[in-house]
């Protein structure tokens, strides 16, 4: 009987081995039309997302399309339209087409279907596994947390996509050490900031990766990566539109007052008090880090927190089910990732990127809604499927070497 069942295990392993380019084909189709269905139910009735029909209108909406008429006009941009110029552009061009407004939303679509595959192909290469690309893509497409904000005139379904392709333009870049590669690394870098200013963090994160990739010493790689994080700081301490970009968000007075989720006092934190803190310049933050650490290492830790689990006081329990289906899996699998590979260093640059965003969550705030967990679960669906193909592979041999 053992010996039956034995069998049918190695068959079965063989079979999907020999017939593993249909079955990916044949999955990816299927992952395809699902992505399009949760997409047409958010177009039709809204029902994943603000239970209204139609593209989505909400917040920062104005911003962007208002922005678009002022570049088209001629007109300068006004307060923090200059920050996300790359997705005003975007509706300025479909406007100098004279195309509707869900012009964008198909761009968006489409660009997320071909993060799909450079989420895919990064995974791969990084693990040697068809799987584990199969894994993260499909986990992005069918995810309806992250799929009900491609409808949305909103940032957030761009910058999500070229979150990823920053990142496999790195993967690539390891491959590949070509000027080319350097370029296109380049340009996606600056497209993915100029979206949105969450983006700024990647900067000094790419530019360290950039060198690391060089062939230099290891001592030289060590103080020029801290090098260009201490020149970051201090330049976009010194620019002034940088300030008033940060400023906007009031991150002094967020702090003081223990602001961790936007929009919810009932869950702020009781901070020291220091009425002598600058609170016109984020430098002033600086002062009070200094004088009460551990305070505000704690906001920090519970704001990332708060972008990691996203539950808040109004959601129901079949919500936080739904949340917990998508996230905690991921967050199990990724475990076993860095428990095999974390010495590679792309596993290295998706941390990078993951906790860049977290620290930007960290000295800001949690947002109400799933908005800043978006940016990097995609980059989490790679390390958890890379978890699962090393998992399988364990797995497998095991099964073969007891037979």
């Amino acid at each position: 009987m053992n010996q039956n069942r034995q069998n049918i295990i190695t068959q079965f392993i063989k079979w999907c081995e020999s017939n593993q380019k249909v079955l990916l084909i044949s999955g990816f189709v299927l992952i395809a039309l699902w992505f399009l269905r949760l997409n047409y139910i958010n177009w039709d009735t809204g029902v994943i997302s603000n239970g209204l029909h139609g593209i989505k209108h909400w917040l920062d909406t104005d911003r962007y399309t208002d922005g678009a008429e002022s570049i088209l006009t001629g007109s300068p941009l006004h307060g923090r339209q200059i920050q996300f110029i790359g997705y005003i552009l975007i509706i300025a061009f479909t406007k100098l087409l004279s195309l509707p407004i869900g012009s964008v939303v198909v761009i968006q679509i489409l660009v997320a279907l071909l993060a799909a595959y450079a989420l895919y192909d990064a995974a791969r290469i990084i693990s040697g596994s068809r799987l584990a690309g199969f894994v993260a893509s499909a986990l992005f497409l069918t995810n309806p947390f992250i799929v009900s904000w491609h409808m949305y005139i909103l940032t957030e379904s761009l910058y999500t996509s070229f979150v990823i392709f920053s990142f496999w333009s790195i993967i690539k870049l390891f491959n590949h050490k070509k000027l080319k590669n350097y370029i296109i690394s380049i340009l996606i870098l600056l497209t993915t900031i100029f979206i949105r200013p969450n983006g700024w963090i990647l900067l000094p994160i790419f530019i360290c990766i950039y060198i690391i990739s060089f062939t230099v010493s290891k001592n030289i790689k060590i103080f020029s990566g801290l090098g260009i994080i201490v020149v970051f700081v201090l330049a976009m301490s010194g620019l002034s539109l940088f300030n008033k970009s940060i400023q906007i968000t009031t991150p002094v007075k967020n702090l003081q007052e223990g602001i961790t989720v936007w929009g919810h006092p009932e869950l702020n934190l009781v901070m020291p008090n220091e009425p002598n803190i600058d609170q016109t310049k984020w430098t002033g933050g600086l002062k009070y880090v200094v004088k009460h650490p551990w305070s505000t290492v704690k906001l920090g830790a519970i704001r990332a927190g708060y972008t990691l689990i996203h539950f808040r006081p109004f959601h129901s329990t079949k919500y936080k089910l739904r949340v917990l289906f998508w996230i905690i899996p991921a967050y199990l699998l990724t475990i076993i990732t860095l428990m095999f590979s974390i010495k590679k260093p792309e596993i290295v640059v998706a941390l990078a990127i993951i906790i860049g965003h977290l620290f930007v969550v960290a000295v800001s705030y949690a947002e109400h809604d799933s908005r800043f967990d978006i940016y990097i679960l995609p980059i989490f669906y790679l390390l958890a499927g890379i978890g699962l193909a090393i998992g399988i592979r364990h797995i497998k041999n095991r099964l073969l070497t007891s037979m």
